[in-house]
């Protein structure tokens, strides 16, 4: 722990630092980590008490929540955690509290540095004295004009390699000698995925040790029930910061909790504090906030770990009524085979989809199309970049507009069908379809009962799909296709209804390598290869192997 301004277990702290231990600092996060949880939106009488908690418990640092610029959404104080209002709030005297800053918000805008003054005022006119920033391990490199711009502000600062588990010693090693002559205070590794063992934490450790000669610190998940076990490998390893939060309040199935992290470092001498106050906060207040929200280890998260799949997956699905337990199971499953180390709400969509969907289509498409070309509007912001040259395609050349799903930026008045074949995605858009109406081409069999109402404005065609891996065949009342991909269906209605030429907006694709970019380029390879497909010519930028031109040029 510090030398000044130190909790009451310093006594057994110097103790064992002279008996060649090295002494500990505690991190608390609950309202950072836990924020997930909440929208960061705690009540401030309960941060009151918290605060007083911690500082009885003697905790080294409270951790506050976050700082950041701006939200697309509602979030509440400790997502922005800023100067003012923490000074409304009131930070018991000596209590030392930090906040957290993920790199990619740092580095957003292109100028870090400037990014950290907007952020921050001088640390001596702040009551915040540490700032951790963290980083996946594509961002450190990019981080360090933030860093140097946090310490020369006045900050302790702290790093934080995110998603440690699975890195080569090489690679944990040349990432840590490369901030080794940073002006940091801390190095910390974070189980993020909540999948390493006792004998990762040893391995990253003594990795990170070869290139860092400070002070590491460890962040553990419990996703497989293994976060207390695992700090204490940490500190068995050298390790002398170690995170914790209430309860285990944090994101995904959460953290080590702090009441049971404070109780074993008693019982091995390294702490000597007041547990009553805190062990009251967590059956009094979160408790009752762990019942309502639901966070803490259990099979999903165990998966998820084992399968190396971002805990937010679990928490999107458990936080939804719609998503059944056997689907729960098979997307992350799905979800593991496609590498979901990160959380994209289209992977979730893609790996929801029904695998087994056979739904025999009752309305044929045969002649709908006859020789007209199709503008097929798909999801990507290529819609939104080009909007006025797609207008002033559509005004001028009076192609057949399908869009699939819904599209927040293209007009729904110049649409002429809306194709869709992912239940998922279809439940997603349920609001889109309320309050519009007009003709959705849409299998029967993946449309929900309890949606009905929901229809009654619509006209529905019922174009069949069946699924059936690497394969793609057109019928005149249905498909055969690799997968419940919306955009693949809408081209096999465009080859049964006899179209022309499909051309292609907003399908931007992906970076190459992303398991999503692959399925796509899969599907279009076996359409292309499929008898009788009609061409494709994507008319805004894509990744994706289409050929390519622009809705300006004169003969498209």
């Amino acid at each position: 722990m510090p030398t000044d301004q130190q909790g009451p277990n310093q006594a057994l702290l110097a103790a064992a630092a002279a008996a060649g231990a090295s002494p500990l600092t505690v991190l608390d996060c609950t309202l950072r980590d836990g924020g997930y949880y909440n929208n960061w939106d705690f009540p401030t009488p309960l941060v009151r008490r918290y605060l007083e908690v911690m500082k009885e418990a003697g905790v080294d640092y409270v951790e506050l929540g976050l700082r950041a610029l701006s939200s697309s959404a509602y979030e509440g104080p400790y997502a922005f955690t800023v100067d003012n209002w923490l000074r409304h709030v009131g930070i018991p005297e000596g209590m030392r509290v930090g906040v957290m800053c993920n790199a990619k918000d740092l580095l957003r805008g292109g100028d870090p540095q400037a990014m950290v003054h907007r952020l921050f005022s001088p640390a001596d006119e702040s009551p915040v004295e540490l700032v951790r920033v963290a980083a996946h391990f594509s961002e450190i490199e990019a981080s360090h004009e933030a860093v140097m711009a946090l310490s020369e502000l006045g900050y302790k600062v702290g790093f934080n390699f995110m998603q440690s588990s699975g890195r080569t010693r090489e690679e944990l090693t040349t990432k840590s000698a490369l901030v080794a002559s940073w002006p940091l205070d801390v190095l910390y590794f974070a189980d993020s995925l909540g999948n390493m063992s006792p004998e990762d934490i040893r391995f990253t450790a003594e990795a990170m040790r070869e290139g860092w000669p400070g002070p590491l610190g460890f962040h553990a998940h419990d996703n497989m029930g293994l976060a207390l076990v695992n700090v204490l490998a940490a500190i068995d390893a050298g390790v002398t910061w170690i995170d914790a939060t209430v309860l285990g309040m944090g994101r995904g199935a959460g953290n080590v909790r702090l009441e049971y992290l404070l109780l074993e470092l008693a019982q091995r001498g390294l702490y000597s504090g007041k547990l009553d106050g805190l062990l009251n906060l967590v059956v009094e207040e979160f408790q009752p906030m762990q019942k309502a929200f639901g966070w803490g280890a259990n099979l999903y998260y165990h998966l998820s770990a084992m399968y190396g799949v971002h805990p937010t997956y679990v928490q999107e699905m458990l936080s939804d009524e719609r998503y059944k337990p056997s689907a729960i199971i098979t997307a992350l499953r799905r979800l593991g085979e496609s590498g979901a180390r990160g959380f994209s709400r289209d992977r979730l969509l893609d790996a929801m989809q029904d695998e087994c969907l056979v739904s025999e289509g009752t309305w044929s498409a045969a002649g709908w199309l006859d020789g007209k070309d199709v503008l097929l509007i798909g999801p990507g912001e290529g819609v939104k970049q080009h909007l006025e040259g797609l207008q002033h395609y559509v005004e001028q050349h009076k192609p057949f507009v399908m869009c699939v799903n819904s599209n927040p930026w293209f007009p729904a008045r110049l649409v002429d069908a809306w194709v869709a074949c992912n239940r998922q995605r279809l439940l997603l858009d349920r609001e889109f379809y309320a309050e519009h109406h007009g003709q959705l081409v849409v299998p029967a069999g993946v449309l929900d009962e309890e949606s009905l109402a929901v229809w009654q404005h619509w006209t529905l065609l019922d174009f069949g799909i069946q699924i059936k891996p690497d394969h793609f065949a057109v019928h005149a009342n249905g498909a055969e296709l690799p997968a419940a991909l919306s955009a693949v269906y809408g081209l096999a209605l465009c080859n049964a209804g006899g179209a022309r030429r499909v051309l292609m907006a907003g399908f931007d694709g992906y970076l190459h390598g992303d398991p999503r970019h692959n399925q796509m380029e899969q599907a279009l390879a076996l359409y292309k290869a499929a008898k009788q497909s009609i061409p494709l010519l994507a008319i805004t930028p894509t990744t994706l192997s289409l050929p390519e031109t622009s809705p300006y040029a004169p003969e498209v």
